[in-house]
């Protein structure tokens, strides 16, 4: 479906007050195109419209429009400034955004990041998850095994004397 196809479905979604409709469809359009600008004012609109200054923050956090408020509540849920990157979810380098504010925005905060060191997750040595032992799954198959042979002998066995006896 064209882009003018789903805004104009947004548009009418919105019409009926059917915002979390609207705000799927536009999420969808951003997950095709992460970059575009327009979509991501109209979220944050749709986020501020409903009451989410967190979501409205995220998705208004590289346009022009985005109000001081949004932007505080939007730092305030997400602490982690790696974090904060991560659920922008921005693909370009800040060279893509039209508006200086927001490529200042952008650019402070990948230097926050950077400043706060790798995140918390990632911080120190990498060690490999030891391999779990296979020794009890194989000790309680062979149980099963075992319990299932006893039984099936049981029953050829009483077979067996019911039809000789």
């Amino acid at each position: 479906m064209a882009k003018a196809d789903v805004l104009a479905r947004v548009k009418d979604d919105l019409a009926l007050g059917h915002t979390y409709r609207a705000t799927q469809r536009l999420r969808t359009l951003l997950a095709v195109d992460p970059t575009d600008l327009e979509i991501r004012r109209l979220l944050a609109a749709v986020y501020r419209q409903t009451g989410n200054l967190v979501e409205a923050g995220r998705w208004s956090f590289l346009t022009d429009d985005v109000r001081p408020a949004e932007l505080a509540a939007f730092t305030r849920a997400n602490p982690s400034p790696w974090l904060r990157l991560r659920l922008l979810a921005w693909t370009r380098d800040e060279a893509g955004l039209t508006s200086h504010a927001a490529r200042e925005r952008l650019l402070a905060l990948v230097e926050e990041a950077e400043q706060s060191g790798p995140p918390a997750r990632w911080a120190g040595s990498y060690q490999a998850r030891k391999p779990r032992g296979t020794v009890l799954p194989c000790i309680f198959v062979l149980l099963v095994t075992a319990a299932f042979a006893a039984l099936a002998a049981l029953g050829v066995w009483r077979v067996a004397r019911a039809i000789l006896s």
